[in-house]
């Protein structure tokens, strides 16, 4: 029996006092660093996949500055291409794949003979991932490192995730050496294992309904100029999303070119009057899916999500904030 988490507040408006002193801020705003974004991401015209033994292919990665970033040509000395490479063991190091890039946008080669041997590696193995972001420098030499293994990515989740003009941001490319895709275990029509609240006290496992959208069916911001309908494996996973009795539809799309995994925001299900949460509740309201990180191991057929939920209703958004998902596609139940 699944244990149902317990919601985060509900959010309400914030009132402001007013106050004829001007605040004085928590931090020194003439030391701040002015910086920008770099968006980077695969070059869809040339190899998407790492080769497992190998240093062989063309691998190119993509470098913009959003429009909406303002001018950064100023102060801007030049931009390198960080690598940050994981091994199949969880063993992370990094190293400087390009750099001396001062002309945005740009395509940048990946010399992998080159960096394989800067990593220490003869060739990149099954299950071993690169991952490339930029570190911007400028011309004082102030450094905006684009990974750090104390801090991780920056730029992850920038308000700025999609531009006013609806072109999104990347804050790296991902290529990884994968095993080939069984795409027979995503062919629908039955029921796999799916795990929830990974790795926590509420941890509970049970089925999900799998199926297959039609290749019509994929919206084509999915695939966009770079791909078709036909690269694409679209699955609506259907699974009763912390115990409460409603059926919650998921949509889930794989890429075949790259195995890379979309999920979009989306409204997964609803609630009605026979709805209570804890007795307390009984509105009609929709459950949300959103802020989706997918990964796809392709030698298990896992499907690893860290994804944010909330209930929205009337009174407002209830948030369930983020959690850990595993759809295990070769566990059918």
């Amino acid at each position: 029996m699944k244990t149902s988490k317990i919601l985060l507040a509900l959010a309400i408006p914030a009132v402001l006092a007013s106050c004829s002193k001007e605040p004085e801020l928590p931090y020194d705003l003439q030391g701040t660093v002015h910086s920008f974004a770099v968006s980077v991401s695969k070059s869809t015209q040339h190899d998407l996949l790492l080769n497992a033994g190998s240093t062989d292919g063309d691998f190119y990665v993509k470098l913009d500055v959003p429009k909406y970033m303002g001018d950064y040509t100023s102060y801007l000395k030049e931009v390198q291409l960080l690598c940050v490479y994981t091994a199949v063991n969880g063993d992370v190091s990094s190293a400087i794949a390009a750099e001396g890039i001062k002309t945005l946008p740009s395509e940048a080669k990946i010399d992998m003979v080159s960096l394989c041997d800067k990593l220490g590696i003869a060739s990149p193995s099954i299950g071993d991932k690169m991952q490339f972001t930029a570190n911007i420098i400028h011309n004082d030499g102030t450094v905006v490192p684009g990974w750090t293994s104390t801090m991780g990515f920056n730029y992850r989740n920038p308000t700025f995730m999609v531009m006013p003009d609806g072109s999104s941001f990347s804050y790296c490319a991902t290529f990884t050496a994968a095993a080939p895709l069984n795409e027979t275990l995503f062919a629908g029509g039955n029921t796999i294992q799916c795990t929830e609240s990974v790795g926590s006290a509420y941890e509970a496992s049970y089925g999900a309904d799998i199926t297959r959208m039609a290749t019509a069916d994929i919206p084509a911001e999915i695939y966009g100029n770079d791909f078709t309908a036909d690269d694409i494996i679209g699955l609506i996973i259907t699974f009763d999303w912390y115990g409460w009795g409603y059926d919650e539809q998921m949509k889930v799309y794989i890429n075949k070119k790259d195995y890379s995994v979309i999920i979009p925001d989306q409204v997964v299900g609803t609630t009605d009057e026979n709805f209570y949460y804890y007795g307390t509740y009984p509105y009609l309201g929709e459950f949300k899916f959103s802020n989706a990180n997918a990964e796809l191991d392709t030698q298990t057929s896992k499907l690893y999500v860290t994804m944010n939920a909330a209930w929205i209703i009337e009174l407002g958004t209830l948030s369930f904030g983020s959690d850990d998902y595993i759809f295990d596609f070769s566990t059918v139940l």
